[in-house]
């Protein structure tokens, strides 16, 4: 019998030491679970009250593992933000993540049933009330597809034409655009061949009489109209 109650004494102190060290294992690894839990989110690169706004988007993303935070799911959570222009995430081990932004260039505003967006060299129409920083950007008007003004806006720069003095685009049915220049000019421009017709202009700009235009009609191939501010 001795033997017998010996072997069964071994098995309760195995027990009793798997058992205990069962609830120490599970200790560490809770204690390992609280230490990477997400505790702070650094915002860079934007407004103190652009940060405030996208700090209470990620909110919900602390007091959860920092391993189980990827990448895409923060960018899914800035989607609606669309003036940001590019998004870099970086996990500081163990309860940090750093979030450095860059905005896009807002290169004009335009109204869409009646509420202003400015329009981004991203490609994305951005709503007024996301951005708190005042622009000196010019006003488009018209119903256009923002990839048309983007491109006219690249036809004009690649033609180095003082983009900064337009003070208003104009985009019409048939394609084309009039240009409203800080000096009152109006420039008209064609549905085709913009490029030809931008040089054309470039060339009268060294026209002394320019000065008493008020528009410049290019609108046909091969032909300048040009009318004075006194007509």
């Amino acid at each position: 019998m001795l033997p017998s109650t010996s072997k069964y004494k071994l098995y309760l102190y195995l027990f009793f030491l798997i058992f205990l060290s069962s609830i120490f294992n599970f200790k560490i690894l809770e204690n390992y679970q609280d230490k990477f839990v997400l505790k702070t989110i650094n915002i860079n690169g934007v407004s103190y009250k652009e940060k405030k706004n996208i700090e209470e988007e990620l909110s919900n993303l602390k007091n959860t593992n920092i391993f189980k935070i990827t990448d895409n799911k923060v960018l899914e959570k800035l989607t609606k933000f669309n003036f940001i222009e590019s998004i870099n995430v970086k996990k500081i081990i163990p309860s940090s993540l750093n979030v450095s932004l860059s905005k896009t260039l807002i290169l004009g505003k335009t109204f869409i049933n009646g509420e202003e967006f400015y329009i981004g060299k991203n490609g994305k129409y951005i709503n007024s009330n996301q951005i708190y920083e005042k622009y000196n950007i010019p006003t488009v008007f018209g119903e256009f597809q923002i990839n048309e003004f983007l491109n006219f806006y690249n036809i004009l720069k690649n033609q180095e034409l003082q983009i900064d003095t337009i003070e208003q685009y104009y985009f019409f049915k048939n394609r084309r655009w009039d240009l409203v220049f800080s000096n009152g000019l109006i420039l008209k421009l064609p549905s085709k061949n913009i490029i030809n017709s931008i040089r054309i202009y470039k060339k009268l700009l060294d026209d002394d009489n320019l000065k008493k235009t008020k528009i410049i009609d290019l609108r046909v191939i091969d032909q300048i109209i040009m009318t004075n501010k006194s007509e």
